[in-house]
């Protein structure tokens, strides 16, 4: 059957799966297609149920269980490639997976889903955007559209807007002057890592006077009439259960003392979307493997429960409740192992098809001992530049001076980096 994917940018493309399919093999040629396939685990697809609401598609169960129109009966099946795990740039391996993270952080903007609490991050974020769509600042046709449209991200501000905003826009564009605009989607997903409610997925649609938002760090609680909120770490979290629209959590609050709250949404599926939400997201971000308790938690229908009454090991009417399979730190291992390979696998071709292949004896031991020279040589994130500069203080080098440019910590040890030094090394 075909599959109508959209991305961020509205942009639609197809792809055809077998009726059968499960979702994974669906994300996996829809990541193959743009190029992200070795950091596919931080997308996933969504998908409109009959009442309207937008739900992540279980990308472990069989398409045609979870969405009720697909191509048996001629109508195309229509998903959304979306971001589920959002991470910090520098975690980043691929330019095409920096795009899509870009494309969808600019969506996120223009809808206000992200905000700024202040007038001069807004005007830099708006210039970066600025930017990465039209390049340098062009004073006779200047792109007064994309500042309008983005105009409006600063909404969580307190104090009122500056009547120098717009000016502020341009002097911070004028600044990107010869920025390459995937340096400039770079630095935008740079700007916004820090927002408060990055990376939040939000549940508005509770019963009662507040809205929660499940992010990278924990659960935020918000007030729909108040500015007040009250951050829930994944630390703190005890339990979490939903049982039909209600949503269940009991955690330690501030004062060390345990406190149980209930949250009623609007449908049963929201609830388990909230439970499933932050699931997930703590796995991903604070675990060092996803547990076999979250990847083996099942629920059946009513044919499967009477036939596992029977025989146990049925898999009829069998639905996997989460589809997470990697925690933050594997994938980024997993992509760094995959794009390594790559790249050996292009060294040896290019070997190979410059005759190095047919050495024998001392040549070719030679040739093996300078290949894994220059390996060592080579910076250990891009794959291609030469390592040029040392972490400080745990001195592991590591990579070249533009991919240290860009993280915080050192890949091999993790540890914080207070200096980069520059390392003259000897010429090639």
């Amino acid at each position: 059957m075909w599959c109508l994917i959209s991305q961020a940018n509205s942009v639609v493309f197809e792809v055809r799966i077998e009726p059968k399919s499960i979702g994974q093999e669906c994300l996996e040629k829809i990541c193959n297609y743009l190029g992200i396939s070795n950091e596919s685990d931080y997308f996933g697809l969504k998908y409109e149920n009959a009442k309207g609401e937008e739900l992540w598609l279980n990308l472990r169960n069989p398409i045609d269980r979870q969405v009720s129109c697909h191509g048996h009966t001629g109508t195309p099946l229509r998903l959304a490639l979306r971001v589920k795990f959002w991470v910090p740039p520098h975690l980043l391996l691929q330019e095409n997976t920096r795009h899509q993270f870009y494309l969808h952080a600019k969506a996120d903007l223009v809808e206000k889903r992200l905000l700024t609490n202040d007038w001069d991050g807004a005007s830099r974020v708006i210039a970066l955007i600025a930017q990465a769509e039209s390049e340098d600042y062009n004073a006779v046709l200047p792109p007064s559209q994309i500042y309008m449209q983005l105009s409006s991200i600063a909404s969580g501000c307190q104090t009122p807007k500056p009547e120098d905003f717009a000016q502020r826009i341009i002097t911070e564009h004028k600044k990107l002057k010869g920025m390459k605009r995937s340096t400039a989607e770079y630095y935008l997903l740079k700007e916004i890592s820090v927002f408060d409610c990055f990376g939040e997925e939000v549940f508005t649609k509770t019963v009662g006077n507040i809205y929660l938002g499940v992010g990278p760090h924990g659960i935020t609680v918000y007030g729909k009439s108040t500015p007040e909120k009250q951050a829930i770490s994944f630390t703190n979290i005890v339990s979490a259960s939903s049982h039909r629209r209600t949503f269940k959590l009991e955690y330690f609050s501030c004062e060390n003392k345990e406190t149980v709250m209930e949250v009623k949404l609007d449908s049963c599926h929201n609830a388990s979307s909230l439970y499933r939400a932050i699931t997930e997201k703590h796995a991903f971000y604070s675990c060092e493997t996803v547990r076999s308790a979250v990847t083996a938690q099942f629920i059946r229908d009513l044919k499967g429960t009477i036939v596992s009454i029977f025989n146990e090991g049925s898999t009829l009417g069998k639905k996997y409740v989460f589809d997470i399979r990697r925690t933050c730190r594997e994938v980024y291992d997993n992509a760094r192992r995959a794009i390594y390979q790559e790249h050996q696998a292009r060294l040896a071709l290019q070997t190979e098809k410059a005759g190095m292949s047919e050495c024998d004896g001392e040549n070719c031991k030679d040739s093996e001992k300078l290949n894994r020279i220059l390996e060592a040589m080579t910076c250990k994130i891009c794959m291609d530049n030469r390592l040029d500069c040392v972490f400080l203080p745990c001195a592991h080098v590591v990579s070249c001076t533009t991919c240290a440019s860009r993280i915080d910590r050192c890949p091999l040890c993790r540890g914080e980096i207070t200096q980069i030094q520059k390392l003259y090394m000897p010429s090639w």
